[in-house]
This record gives structure tokens, sequence and C-alpha cells, in this order.
């Protein structure tokens, strides 16, 4: 059996070792354009900031392909599936051929289209290769413009932060994080970032990066002129559906899998940041690009190349981030990113300056809730969250925070039908 994996990030490389676990015989090839060892992507901002060096975001050691006995096609790209004959074609011309093949080849930095964005001086923040480049750039400035106030934007502009850069995020929305949590707990977070020293400049949207060839600042659409020498763009990811398209493969905003990590297409199976996959919460495919789900995807959709008739756990949107000792988790719907018709929404703050807690309550159901500052027991609200339990008996003891184990093991023992027994486990066990 000849397994390919075009990727070798989280996905990739869990579909590859769990391949390799229940087959020692069969041939696994890995396709990536980088050619690197392993590392962790969610590392990068550390290693931006100079808290890390590039050996200790590395997640698997330089001899893993020869260890799993892995052939490896590197600094290539699959830029076309042909799934007639079975292949995949190569941007140097060459066509691979498959038994099945494990799409995991992730996304790419969305860069806004306006004048100047392909300044030098420019960058996406993702890839070890837009890492190294930031801190080569970065010697010589001064101000760096962050364009995004989302994750990936406040984790860049946090990395510049602390590497001694001026920083100034710049944001279209009227809060942080708009995406995924409301201006009650954004405002926790942009006091917190103020007093860091970064500046956050609200409903301000680029229409232009400044400067002839070389970044000298950012023009926005209202018409003001921010200074910076280098911008970094947080604005979210793409995912690199191109070598599918007109291939029969179904994609939506990533390729479309059912619960065995399956696409439309026999023999075929996605996993990772390309994978749209089931939603639990919106009862809908979704694009939940998390690390611990690429390392699931990857490895339910190996587990079913393999033959074992795997599925996805239940799931919905998660997010987590933590600046200095400010805390962020989030889960399924926050009431930030859409309109949740017929539901609850109770924030709550305190005991601390920076704690702030969201709650949405559906159909007697928790369907969502943010954290801010203290996020003890997330897993456990997590749980109650994926898996629809109604909540009704103990919904003030959630919203205050004065839940035990003693209030939760009913909710496990009513619920046989949705809590397996090692979810059972890990659910009482966060107490």
């Amino acid at each position: 059996m000849k397994v390919v994996i075009i990727g070798n990030h989280a996905a990739g490389i869990s579909a590859a070792e769990t391949l390799r676990r229940g087959d020692a015989s069969c041939q696994i090839v890995m396709i990536s354009t980088e050619d690197t060892p392993p590392y962790s992507r969610c590392l990068i901002p550390m290693l931006v900031s100079g808290e890390k060096s590039l050996r200790e975001i590395l997640y698997r050691p330089a001899t893993f392909y020869d260890d799993m006995n892995i052939e490896t096609m590197f600094g290539v790209e699959a830029i076309r599936i042909l799934v007639k004959e079975k292949a995949v074609l190569l941007s140097d011309g060459r066509q691979i051929g498959y038994d099945f093949l494990i799409i995991a080849n992730g996304g790419t930095p969305s860069l806004p289209r306006i004048p100047g964005i392909e300044n030098e001086g420019v960058f996406g923040f993702r890839g070890l290769d837009d890492a190294q480049r930031i801190i080569e750039y970065c010697e010589n400035v001064e101000v760096v413009g962050v364009l995004g106030g989302g994750l990936v934007g406040l984790k860049a502009a946090v990395a510049l932060n602390k590497r001694g850069k001026k920083v100034k995020v710049i944001v279209g929305s009227p809060n942080v994080l708009s995406q995924i949590i409301g201006p009650h707990e954004a405002g926790i977070y942009e006091r917190y970032l103020s007093e860091l020293g970064i500046e956050i400049m609200m409903r301000t949207n680029p229409a232009a990066v400044l400067g002839d060839g070389q970044v000298e600042g950012v023009e926005s659409t209202e018409g003001l002129k921010i200074p910076c020498q280098m911008v970094v763009v947080g604005k979210g990811v793409d995912a690199n559906r191109a070598l599918v398209h007109d291939t029969g493969i179904k994609t939506e905003y990533g390729v479309v899998v059912d619960d065995h990590c399956r696409t439309s297409v026999p023999d075929v199976y996605a996993a990772g940041d390309i994978a749209q996959s089931r939603d639990d919460v919106r009862a809908r495919l979704w694009m939940n690009s998390l690390w611990p789900f690429a390392v699931e995807e990857g490895r339910v959709a190996a587990e079913n190349v393999l033959g074992w008739d795997t599925t996805l756990r239940p799931r919905t949107s998660m997010n987590s981030f933590t600046v200095g000792e400010l805390c962020l988790i989030t889960c399924g719907l926050t009431g930030a990113r859409e309109e949740i018709e017929g539901a609850e929404e109770i924030t709550t703050t305190g005991p601390g300056k920076n704690d702030g807690r969201r709650f949405v309550v559906k159909d007697n159901r928790l369907v969502g809730f943010a954290l801010v500052g203290d996020v003890r027991h997330a897993g456990v609200l997590t749980s109650l969250v994926t898996r629809g339990v109604d909540v009704s008996g103990i919904k003030d003891e959630i919203i205050t925070g004065r839940y035990s184990f003693s209030t939760i093991l009913p909710l496990v023992r009513d619920n046989p039908g949705k809590f397996t027994a090692p979810e059972y486990h890990e659910v009482l066990g966060s107490f």
C-alpha cells in the first residue's frame, strides 16, 4: 500500500505516525514546500520574540523521517491532484502515484489587496520562513504596523513588543478579537495590551502600504498616515484549495470531509487547516483550525486508510491565547461572530480586574463561553458544550463558577450516550 501525504505539520505528521504504527511495511511519501524537521507553528511567536530558538520549537528530531521510514519530497509544491490517474502533480513536473492520498497542506496568510502590499518589509505570520525573515528584517526597524486584531495579529504584536519594537495594531472592527469575544471581554485585553505599550488603533482600515518599494507606513481609508518601517499581516488564513480545483473533490471554505475525514472522492482524505469538518454545536460543516483538531484528523484519516473505521469526536470552535499572565479560552458560539436566535448571553466580571466571563445558553444547553483571566475548568465547560448536555439544573453554578465534582457528576451519569469512558475520566479529572 502506498500512501501520499501532502503537508508535514500537525495533521500530516500525525497521519504518518499512525500509518507507521498500524502498518510497518506500507510506503509513505510526504510532500511539502518546506524542507525542515517538524516544528510547532503554535510556537512561532516565541521564536520571533526571542524566547525560544529554532531547536526548541521542533517537536520531532531531524532524524524523524528516516526513523519512520518515510520518503520525503521537500522543497516542492503539490499543484494538482489527478484523480483519474490517482497521482499528484508536482511543481517540478513529476507525477507521484498513490493508493491513498491524505491532503494536509494547510493554509496561506490572507493578504489584503491594497497598493504597496508587495513592498519589501511586508510579512505574513504563519510559518518558519515568515518568522526567520521577520527576525532578520526587524533588526533596523523601530515601529511595526500589524494589520488585524485577531489572534494571529495580536500574537505577532506581542512577540514584536517583547523583541523591543514599538507596535501599532491597526484594527478595522470596534474591538480586538471581534470574531471570538464581545466588547466586554475584549476591553480587558485592550487595557492589558496598552499597559504593555502596544498601541491599538480601532476602527482603522488599511487602504495602502506607503513607501517606494520599501515600507514607510500605512495609510488608512480614513486618510490617516501611520509611520512604520515594517508591516505584519495577521488577518486570517485561506485554505490551500487550488490543487483540488475541478477534481470533483467537494470544497466550500476548505475541503469538505465526513466524520471519517473522507473527501467526496474515493481514497482521498483531508485533515488539518485545509479540512472543513463537522461542528457539533453549529450542526454544520465549519473551519475549526486548531492544533489538537489537526492531530486528531490526521490520525482519523490514517486509521481509516488502514481500515479501522474511526470517527471524529464531538467538536466545535475553540481558541486559547495567553499574553503574560492573562489567559483567554473560548469555545462554541460566543455571540461575537454570529447571531444566536433565542439565546441568553450572560457576562460577569471579577473577582480580579482582568477576570471576565461570557456564557451563551440556548434551549437549556450551554452552547458557548469565553473566559478571560481565570480559565479554570475550561475543559469541563467544553465537554458540556460539545455534548449538548441539558445544564438547566446547574446553570447558576456555571455562571458564578461555583460548580464542582459533585455538581457535574450527575450530568455525566445521566447522559451515558454522550460521554464514553475515556471522556468521563477526562471531564471529571480536570477538577
